[in-house]
C-alpha cells in the first residue's frame, strides 16, 4: 500500500534518506566577470584542494569576458577569495562609520582633508586629519549631517584597518548607557537601560 499521506515519522529511528548514488559528484559552474582570470593557475589548481577546481575563460562579442568557475562542493566555487578578488579590481570596498548621540558629529574644516570630530556638546573637537591623509587611494567621505562616515578603497585590508584605527579614535568605546559614540554599520553595540529611582 506504501505510505498514507497522514503518516508521520516521529517513530522512525532516522528520517528516511535518498537512495546512495555511486556516480561521480554533480559538477556544476559559478560565472564571474573576466577581471578573476588574474587568479591564475596557482589558484584554480593548486594541489590539496578537497574539492578541485575547473576554470574556464571565455571571450565573446555576445557575452563578453567570463570566468566559469566549476566544482562538486559549492562552497569552492563561491568563494570569498574569488569574490574579493573581482571586487577589489571592479567596485573596491567601503566601510560605514556611523556617529550617534547628541552633539556628536565629524566635519571639514575648512575643507576636506582637514577632517575634525567633536563627541558631544562641550566636547573637544579632535584633529583626525593624519588618518585621512595616512592612505592616499582611500577616500574619506563625510554626509551633510556630519553623523556618518564612509571610508572607499581598493582593498579590503587597508580600508578596514584605516576603518579600526579611525574608529578608535573617535570613540574607544561606544557609551553604553548614553549611546553616545561611534560604530561600524550593522555592528550596533549593545546597550543597557537605565535604572531610574
Amino acid at each position: 500500500m506504501g505510505r498514507k499521506p497522514t503518516e508521520i515519522n516521529v517513530r522512525e529511528v532516522e528520517l528516511p534518506k535518498e537512495p546512495y548514488n555511486p556516480r561521480p559528484y554533480l559538477m556544476q559552474f559559478r560565472k564571474y566577470p573576466g577581471v578573476v582570470c588574474g587568479l591564475g593557475a596557482e589558484y584554480f589548481y593548486r594541489d590539496e584542494q578537497r574539492s578541485p577546481l575547473t576554470y574556464y575563460h571565455n571571450r565573446s562579442p555576445k557575452t563578453g569576458d567570463t570566468v566559469l568557475v566549476g566544482a562538486t562542493d559549492p562552497r569552492a566555487r563561491e568563494a570569498r577569495t574569488i569574490d574579493n578578488y573581482a571586487k577589489e579590481r571592479t567596485r573596491g570596498f567601503a566601510v560605514q562609520i556611523i556617529l550617534e548621540g547628541r552633539g556628536v558629529k565629524a566635519y571639514w574644516e575648512p575643507k576636506a582633508p582637514f577632517l575634525k570630530a567633536r563627541l558631544g556638546v562641550g566636547a573637544k573637537v579632535i584633529d583626525i586629519t593624519e588618518y585621512v591623509k595616512r592612505d592616499p587611494d582611500i577616500q574619506v567621505n563625510v554626509s551633510k549631517k556630519g553623523d556618518l562616515l564612509v571610508l572607499h578603497g581598493p582593498n579590503k585590508a587597508r580600508v578596514g584597518t584605516l576603518a579600526y584605527r579611525l574608529l578608535k579614535k573617535l570613540q574607544p568605546r561606544l557609551q553604553v548607557y548614553t549611546g553616545k559614540g561611534a560604530h561600524f554599520a550593522f555592528h550596533p553595540a549593545k546597550r543597557k537601560v537605565v535604572r531610574k529611582k
